[in-house]
C-alpha cells in the first residue's frame, strides 16, 4: 500500500479518530450576529459617562444644558472632558443613546450659541444620522454638512473620513461616500462604512460592485452585517435575475448566514410566484455525507491542481516571503527551510510540534517539559506506526538534549528559533503535496489575511477543511484521537436541482468546527 492510499485509510477508517468538524469560524469563540451595526461608548473608564447617559435618558430638552455642563465639568475636572471637548462628548452620547432628535438640538444650540461646530462634534452627528436615518426627513441638510466637514480640512484623520462616508450614505449624493471609500481603501479596516456603501451599491443596482466589496469585506476578517443579505433577498424577491450573483456569492464567499437571515431565504422562495422551491431546515449525516431531508449525497469537490498550485505559490511568496514575516523569522532561517524542503519534502503528515505538546499535561503539573515532549512522541508514533513520512515543526527548546536525536530517528525534524513564528513554516510544509495532512489546533486567521486576494482565501479554507487534524485528546496510555475532516464541503452548493446551504444556528462553536445545520431546497413539483 502506497503513503497515498494508507494517509486515506487512516483519515477514513482509523479507530484513533473522532468524527467531528473541522475549522471553520475565525474566532475561537462563536459571536452571535447583530441585527445592525453598532457604536459603543469608547473608554468605559471614563466615570462622566454615566452622567451624560442619564441626563440625555430623562431630559426632553435642552433648556438646562448650561447648567448641566457647568456641574459635570466642575465635578469631574478630567483631561478627557474639557471645556472644549464637551460638544464631541456630549454628541458621543447622545450616538450611543441613539437619540437623534436630541442630537439634532444639541446642534442647533452650538450653532446658535455663536460657536463653530468642531470636526469631532460634527463627525459624530453624522454618524447618529446614518445610525437614525430611518428618522431624517431633511437628507439634503444632512449632504450640507457632509460637505461643511469635508471643509474643515485638506487632509481628514481616518476615523473622519468613515463619518462623512456614513453620512454621504443616507443622502442622493452617495457616490461621494463611495469615492471616499475607495480612496482610502487600502487604510480602511472597518466594517461599518464598507457596509453602509455596500447597502447603496444594491439599493442602486450595482450588484458586481456591492459583491467586489463584500468579498474585501471577508477578505479583511471583518463582518458582513445582517442587514445587507435583508436588502439583497429583497431585492431577489422582485428582481428574479438578482438570484445568481445571491447564489454564486454564497458558493463563493464560505459564509454561514444565521437563522432569521436563512427563514427568509427559504419564504422568499417558497412564495416565489415562477419557480418555487420547498426547503426544510436538516442536518447532514457526518459519517456518510446523506442529506437526512432529500437523502441525496453531498459530493467530496477535490481541489484542482491548478487551484492548488496557485494557493502553494501564495502561501510560499505571502506568508512565509511575506514583508512581515521577518519580524518573527531570519531570512537565513527562512533560506534554512527552503532548502530543507527541497531535500526532503513532500509529507504524509505535518506537525505543529508546539502545538501537540501542549496536550501534555496531568492536570495536577500540566506542561512539565517531560510531559510536552511525551505527548509530541505520542503523536508522532501515532503516525510513523502506520509507516507514514512525517515532518515535525518546533521550537529548539522543546527538543534540546537527546530529544532532538531521538526525534530524527523516527521523523523529519525542521527546528526553529524559539522566537520565530513556526505557522508559515508549518503551511508551506503542509502544501508541498496536496495529499498532506497537518496536525495543528491554529485557526490560521492572520495568515489567510496575508493571502490578500479573496479566490485564494477561499481555496485556503476549502484546503484546510480538508487537511487539518485536531488532536481531540491524549491519554496517559500515549493514545491519540483526533477530529476527522468530514468527507463532505460544509460550503452552500448546488447539485441535481436541488440547494444545500450551511447556516449558523447560533451554536457557540470552536474555531475548528464547522456548522451542523443546513437548508435544503428542492424545486416544488
Amino acid at each position: 500500500m502506497n503513503r497515498v492510499l494508507q494517509l486515506s485509510h487512516f483519515v477514513r477508517s482509523s479507530s484513533a479518530i473522532i468524527l467531528s468538524s473541522t475549522y471553520a469560524t475565525f474566532n475561537n469563540k462563536k459571536v452571535l450576529n447583530e441585527r445592525k451595526p453598532t457604536i459603543v461608548r469608547q473608554n468605559n473608564l471614563h466615570r462622566f459617562e454615566d452622567d451624560f447617559e442619564q441626563f440625555i435618558k430623562t431630559t426632553n430638552d435642552l433648556t438646562s444644558i448650561n447648567h448641566f455642563k457647568k456641574d459635570i465639568l466642575m465635578k469631574y475636572q478630567s483631561q478627557f472632558l474639557t471645556e472644549t471637548s464637551f460638544d464631541a462628548v456630549f454628541m458621543r452620547m447622545c450616538l450611543a443613546c441613539r437619540n437623534y432628535p436630541l442630537g439634532k438640538e444639541f446642534l442647533d444650540h452650538v450653532n446658535k450659541s455663536g460657536c463653530q461646530v468642531n470636526t469631532a462634534t460634527l463627525a459624530r452627528y453624522l454618524d447618529l444620522c446614518y445610525f437614525c436615518k430611518e428618522e431624517i426627513e431633511n437628507k439634503s441638510e444632512v449632504e450640507r454638512l457632509c460637505y461643511v466637514l469635508k471643509s474643515h480640512s485638506q487632509y481628514l484623520d481616518p476615523k473622519t473620513q468613515q463619518s462623512l462616508i456614513l453620512g454621504f450614505s443616507i443622502t442622493d449624493n452617495w457616490r461621494e461616500g463611495f469615492k471616499l471609500l475607495s480612496e482610502g481603501d487600502r487604510s480602511l479596516h472597518v466594517s461599518v462604512p464598507m457596509n453602509a456603501m455596500i447597502d447603496c451599491l444594491l439599493k442602486y443596482d450595482q450588484i458586481d460592485t456591492a459583491v467586489l466589496w463584500m468579498n474585501k469585506v471577508i477578505s479583511r476578517g471583518l463582518k458582513i452585517s445582517d442587514f445587507i443579505y435583508e436588502h439583497w433577498l429583497k431585492k431577489c424577491a422582485l428582481q428574479r435575475d438578482v438570484w445568481d450573483s445571491f447564489f454564486d456569492f454564497l458558493v463563493n464567499s464560505g459564509v454561514f448566514l444565521n437563522t432569521s437571515i436563512m427563514r427568509q431565504l427559504k419564504d422568499t422562495l417558497e412564495n416565489q410566484p415562477v419557480d418555487p422551491f420547498v426547503g426544510h431546515f436538516t442536518t447532514i449525516n457526518e459519517a456518510t455525507g446523506r442529506c437526512q431531508s432529500c437523502e441525496k449525497l453531498l459530493p467530496n469537490q477535490e481541489i484542482s491542481d491548478v487551484e492548488f498550485a496557485d494557493l502553494k505559490k501564495g502561501l510560499m511568496e505571502k506568508v512565509l516571503l511575506g514583508k512581515d514575516v521577518y519580524l518573527e523569522s531570519k531570512p537565513d532561517e527562512i533560506t534554512r527551510f527552503q532548502k530543507f524542503l527541497k531535500d526532503t519534502a513532500p509529507y504524509d503528515v505535518v506537525i505543529d510540534g508546539l502545538n501537540a505538546s501542549y496536550r501534555g499535561g496531568d492536570g495536577k503539573s500540566p506542561f512539565l517539559p517531560s510531559k510536552k515532549l511525551e505527548a509530541l512522541q505520542s503523536v508522532v508514533k501515532h503516525f510513523t506506526e502506520q509507516k507514514l513520512r512525517v515532518l515535525v515543526l518546533a521550537r529548539k527548546h522543546l527538543l534540546r538534549g537527546k530529544a532532538l536525536p531521538a526525534m530524527k530517528q523516527e521523523a523529519f525534524v525542521f527546528a526553529t528559533e524559539d522566537l520565530s513564528g513556526d505557522d508559515p513554516f508549518l503551511l508551506c510544509a503542509a502544501v508541498q503535496s496536496s495529499h498532506t495532512k497537518f496536525v495543528s489546533d491554529d485557526a490560521f486567521r492572520d495568515h489567510l489575511f496575508r493571502l490578500a486576494d479573496f479566490r485564494l482565501q477561499t481555496i485556503f479554507r476549502r484546503w484546510q477543511h480538508k487537511a487539518q487534524l485536531q488532536i481531540k485528546f491524549l491519554d496517559r496510555n500515549g493514545r491519540v484521537r483526533f477530529h476527522l475532516p468530514r468527507n463532505y464541503r460544509t460550503v452552500s452548493q448546488f447539485e441535481d436541482g436541488c440547494w444545500h446551504i450551511p447556516y449558523d444556528d447560533g451554536t457557540p462553536r470552536y474555531s475548528y468546527e464547522l456548522p451542523t445545520t443546513w437548508l435544503c431546497l428542492h424545486p416544488k413539483s
